[in-house]
């Protein structure tokens, strides 16, 4: 056994994890996405981020929130590398069957509307568009080497073509992850830290909805946070003789915490409290 450090060096194996990174930058939504766009455009961030997690605990590019070294055999590497060749391959392909899409859609007349894309930076609304801002910067943070191979963005036009992509790329980071076992305390200490970048509650709500069910870590260090920061309570409304609370009925010594209480209404003769009650 040897150090991943040393073994891998400027070879192949960080070549094909710098590929695979930018691959996502690549990928663009069509316009056919309709509702979903938002959603998938965050999942696709979240993948990122999960795999750029794992290339920065082994070392590929080196964080400040680790101070370990993994070891890996020959083997392991081997492995490694042919998961990384199968994300490519994933890209690819989803790629090849966009252009026939594209070709085919093209000699029809919807083609200026079957090949509409989305525009991140124009199209979001402004949930989605904050969580995507700030995952996209987690990744970019850690980005420190870019591939040498420069292409022009490509556009994924059905959502079942998205959703097969996601899956198997998904898949892979699972079996690279788990593949190098000694290497997730240090992703857990890096998605601890992207946890804690997210500053809106209800973004981590979001995420958790959205990725939180394909990234065993993302999700316990989402639900640990929002735990320690407290409830969301968005979107209602009070009338009548109704009576409401939100907040905690904090027992003596428990801390009190705070919540997020947003776009609310309260008319005619309700009764509203929102806070935390703490005895002793």
């Amino acid at each position: 056994m040897e150090s991943v450090g040393f073994a891998i060096g400027a070879a192949g194996l960080t070549s094909a994890f710098t590929a695979c990174i930018d691959c996502f930058e690549y990928v663009q939504l069509g316009r056919q996405f309709g509702q979903d766009y938002g959603k998938c455009l965050i999942k696709l961030d979240a993948t990122k981020v999960r795999m750029s997690r794992w290339g920065a605990s082994m070392g590929f590019d080196p964080d400040p929130h680790l101070k370990q070294s993994i070891s890996a055999s020959d083997e392991e590497i081997k492995l490694a590398q042919s998961l990384l060749e199968q994300i490519l391959d994933s890209f690819e392909d989803a790629e090849r069957i966009s252009e026939r899409f594209k070709k085919h859609t093209s000699t029809q007349g919807s083609a200026s509307t079957a090949l509409a894309v989305y525009d991140a930076n124009t199209d979001l609304v402004s949930d989605y568009q904050r969580l995507h801002l700030t995952m996209s910067g987690l990744a970019k943070q850690r980005q420190k080497q870019t591939s040498v191979r420069k292409k022009f963005t490509w556009a994924i036009y059905e959502k079942k073509r998205f959703d097969t992509l996601i899956d198997d790329v998904t898949g892979l980071v699972h079996d690279l992850i788990d593949l190098f076992p000694t290497a997730q305390e240090g992703q857990k200490a890096l998605c601890k830290a992207e946890v804690s970048a997210i500053e809106e509650t209800r973004d981590l709500a979001l995420l958790n909805d959205i990725a939180c069910k394909d990234d065993e870590i993302l999700a316990a260090e989402v639900k640990k946070e929002m735990n320690n920061r407290g409830h969301i309570v968005t979107d209602w409304n009070a009338g009548g003789n109704s009576k409401m609370w939100a907040g905690d009925d904090n027992a003596p010594g428990v801390d009190s915490k705070g919540h997020n209480f947003a776009r609310f209404t309260v008319s005619e003769s309700a009764d509203v409290h929102l806070g935390n009650v703490n005895r002793g």
